[in-house]
């Protein structure tokens, strides 16, 4: 028996025994699917966790983000496993996206997105300018 053969044989034998979940299949997709050259990357300007505190309460705590790319603005504020959002310069729905799945929330009259419950908290968000150019957020932390 070669190298080759060997590698192929513990690589059978491993993923009967030790499979891969899906979870890390669809985080790794996830990631992969960043890789899009037509999508504008909105910047970070403010995270209130970049702030030093002496004391964090835990998973309750507020956290205030702020991105934007030319005309448009996002000003997130996640606490208690969910988020709000206020779009500036895009109507219509974002797009949130988290490594177990994604969720189409439309964008209030007054610019406003909620979503009260997400399935992870790591988040990205994608939203849609009114010429078809996306634009999406950084991945966070909810």
């Amino acid at each position: 028996m070669d190298d080759d053969e060997l590698v192929e044989r513990l690589r059978s034998i491993a993923g009967r025994v030790d499979p891969v979940p899906d979870w890390v299949e669809r985080a790794a997709r996830a990631a992969l699917s960043t890789r899009r050259l037509d999508e504008e990357l909105a910047e970070l300007v403010h995270d209130s966790w970049d702030a030093p505190q002496l004391v964090r309460s835990g998973e309750d705590d507020v956290h205030l983000l702020a991105f934007e790319t030319g005309d448009v603005s996002v000003d997130v504020q996640a606490e208690g496993g969910g988020l709000r959002a206020l779009v500036g310069g895009v109507s219509g729905e974002v797009v949130v996206e988290t490594p177990v799945g994604r969720r189409r929330v439309g964008i209030g009259p007054d610019g406003w997105v909620a979503v009260p419950e997400l399935p992870h908290r790591t988040v990205r968000l994608r939203l849609t300018r009114e010429d078809g150019r996306a634009v999406v957020t950084p991945w966070f932390t909810a």
